[in-house]
């Protein structure tokens, strides 16, 4: 599961909700599809501004939202 997922199900939205409350909050929007892929961890190499938005529009840092064990290696440590 990931962070985003988690965020997600604790403030009992749904990635349609998430949609919305980007699009209200942000001037533009992320596809519905982006969304699903992230939230599932099938893309996480996105931008810093699609970071920042979901960010906005959950009330969390990014800090809470980036998965940091799928880019360390043996050789990062």
């Amino acid at each position: 599961m990931t962070k985003l997922q988690t965020i997600i199900n604790e403030k009992k939205i749904t990635q349609r909700a998430l949609y919305n409350l980007i699009a209200e909050k942000c001037s533009t929007p992320i596809g519905y599809d982006r969304i699903s892929k992230i939230v599932n961890g099938k893309v996480n190499n996105y931008s810093v501004y699609t970071l920042l938005k979901l960010c906005i529009a959950l009330d969390v840092t990014p800090n809470e939202l980036v998965e940091r064990e799928p880019f360390m290696s043996e050789e990062c440590i």
